[in-house]
């Protein structure tokens, strides 16, 4: 839940993955010009073949960046033959500095050299393994990184390929330029497609886009649908997909969480036009529109299935009440409505109140007339009712604390629940229990961000 605060990062030196199946990952070394420590069995067998293949040169293994494979080592098996391959990530010492990818096979015991390919840049964002072309076997996306360039990353897509040459080798079906990627059956073809976000920055006003390809009957990567996003795009915090129904047409819809800077978020949402045959952008003005000042990404807030797009709306009481300012900076209190976005007509917008000092949601309903104020001292986040007549705050109902695995000596109020990292405690005063508010009631609209 605490996604807000930055974290340590503990490098692990040595850490061996024992066994694995499927596309896995083991460790043999972080990023290092030294020889990685002798191991035992497979991996030792793994280590040995490539430090022999290696040993006329002075290599640094190199590790993706994000994603689940973030080890210079990376284990798939990439033909479907229910053994493993290994793809090992390095840079040459004495070259120009750009990433290879090694891949090896094992073949009557023994692991053997199958192909050794240039990457596209200096270092590894991410690496997915997604069959594209349904023949049942995965292909291989790898993002590469430009050290020149803080926005723009480069996807090639490789597939293994079989010959009387070689066991295995690889075959590149495209590169194409993008910050972000998803794999989504977009075009509703019974295929998995590329989704790629671009940001073009090359002139004097940035540039963005959505591009969709797809994999060709001769495997390449074959662009089909483009359509323009909002060009204040800086990053690309997730994508996210759903599929909406109507009349007997199934929607697929693409939901881009956007940052536009440190604290501005918003959400495009572009969906297939199947009369069209193109992608279409739902909103004009998305990052006015859907813009909002704090980290919550658009999710699916009502367990239907369906994605639903977080967007600032009214919450009684005046900005001084609704601010609390401490060493972490100013935070705001807020009200977010999860708007249905195009096609999706199946509830009415659930309200939400944001915390964003203990980074929680509280369902809210917006008929009740409740306002809040954060209590420094208690450190609690205290329920009102709201004079309307006045516009002022009324009686208090309830509070809500929140107190994080560190604090052991500290009881602020009866236990709602536990978290894995801390545990939720409320008081509810004698008006709010008259006003009919619960224990069950607020276990029930307090939702944790993940």
């Amino acid at each position: 839940m605490k996604y807000f605060k930055a974290i340590s990062v503990i490098l692990i030196l040595a850490i061996i993955v024992a066994s694995f199946s499927g596309c896995s990952l083991n460790f043999f070394s972080v990023e290092s010009l030294l020889t990685p420590p002798a191991q035992s069995g497979d991996n030792g067998e793994i280590q040995k073949a490539f430090n022999e293949l290696m040993k006329n040169k002075i290599v640094q293994l190199k590790s993706p960046a994000s994603g689940e494979f973030q080890s210079p080592f990376v284990f798939c098996d990439i033909d479907s033959d229910g053994s493993d391959e290994v793809l090992v990530f390095y840079s040459e010492s004495n070259t120009e500095g750009s990433v290879r990818v090694l891949l090896m096979k094992k073949v009557n015991g023994d692991w053997e050299y199958c192909d050794d390919v240039k990457g596209a840049g200096n270092g590894i964002y991410d690496v997915n393994f997604v069959d594209v072309n349904n023949d049942k076997k995965p292909e291989v996306f790898i993002s590469w990184t430009l050290m020149d360039s803080k926005t723009t990353r480069i996807v090639t897509a490789f597939e293994g390929q079989q010959s009387a040459e070689t066991p295995l080798s690889f075959r590149a079906l495209g590169n194409e330029y993008g910050i972000a990627k998803s794999f989504v059956d977009f075009n509703y073809d019974g295929k998995k497609d590329l989704c790629l976000i671009y940001i073009d920055d090359t002139g004097s006003v940035q540039k963005s886009f959505l591009r969709v390809f797809t994999a060709s009957e001769n495997n390449s990567l074959v662009k089909f649908g483009e359509v323009a996003l909002d060009s204040s795009i800086q990053s690309v915090l997730s994508i996210k997909n759903d599929v909406v129904t109507s009349g007997g047409q199934r929607t697929p819809r693409l939901f881009i969480d956007c940052a536009k800077n440190e604290k501005m978020i918003f959400t495009e949402m572009v969906y297939w036009d199947g009369a069209a045959a193109a992608p279409v952008r739902a909103f004009e003005d998305a990052a006015v529109s859907t813009s909002r000042s704090h980290l919550v990404q658009s999710t699916d807030i009502d367990g239907d299935s369906l994605i639903e797009i977080p967007v600032l709306t009214t919450l009684y009481g005046n900005i001084e009440e609704l601010s609390v300012v401490n060493s972490d900076g100013t935070f705001v209190f807020t009200m977010l409505e999860w708007a249905n976005a195009k096609g999706d007509n199946s509830k009415a917008p659930l309200l939400t109140l944001l915390n964003p000092i203990d980074e929680y949601l509280f369902k809210f309903d917006r008929k009740t007339d409740i306002t809040v104020k954060y209590d420094t001292l208690r450190q609690a986040l205290v329920f009102y009712q709201w004079n309307q007549e006045k516009s002022a705050i009324g009686s208090e109902l309830f509070s809500l604390m929140f107190r994080g695995n560190e604090v052991t000596n500290e009881i602020p109020g009866e236990l709602l629940r536990t978290e894995e990292n801390g545990a939720f405690y409320y008081q509810i005063t004698a008006k709010g229990q008259s006003y009919g508010v619960t224990k069950d009631d607020l276990d029930a609209s307090v939702i944790t961000i993940n």
